[in-house]
């Protein structure tokens, strides 16, 4: 978040929430599914994040999203808007300095697995998504995870990016 700015008391027109809770992990479950490359540039000075996304089946993905917490921060409450971008488009704000990082990420029910790479090479966190609120509080610490992190800015991608490993 940019220095003295005050983040978005609800979504805005072209938001929406994002309900999630994060789970730090020691190991990747067996089976997984899925195997797509990320590689997400968090644009300096901004709350952009610009994407791109090689899937198993070759295809690229490019998008720029902006997500933000309310205030108090509350991590597994988000708005996020996202914007599909075309290659041309991606490359053009790519030129922008902003901090990286690389993660495979992968399917397991209801979860996606992210496998980070690079400096933060060992980190595994599992995410998974809600269609309400009461449903996201109620959910356990999944039999394959190690904590609960969902509220810990240190495992946000920004942070993560910016600081590296907590």
């Amino acid at each position: 978040m940019v220095a003295n700015e005050q983040p978005a008391p609800q979504a805005g027109k072209y938001a929406r929430f994002e309900l999630e809770r994060k789970f730090l992990l020691e190991r990747v479950p067996d089976e997984l599914e899925d195997d797509a490359k990320l590689h997400d540039r968090y644009i300096t000075g901004t709350r952009l994040r610009l994407r791109l996304a090689e899937h198993p089946d070759g295809r690229l993905e490019y998008k720029l999203n902006q997500k933000e917490s309310p205030s108090p921060p509350d991590y597994c409450v988000m708005t996020i808007t996202s914007l599909y971008l075309t290659p041309h488009e991606y490359e053009a704000l790519s030129v922008l300095p902003a901090r990286e990082l690389r993660k495979r990420r992968h399917r397991f029910g209801r979860y996606s697995i992210d496998v980070f790479e690079g400096p933060l090479s060992g980190l595994m966190l599992a995410e998974a998504e809600f269609a309400s609120e009461e449903e996201m509080r109620a959910h356990p610490l999944p039999d394959f995870a190690v904590r609960d992190v969902s509220d810990d800015v240190r495992y946000t991608g920004g942070w993560l990016a910016a600081n590296g490993l907590p």
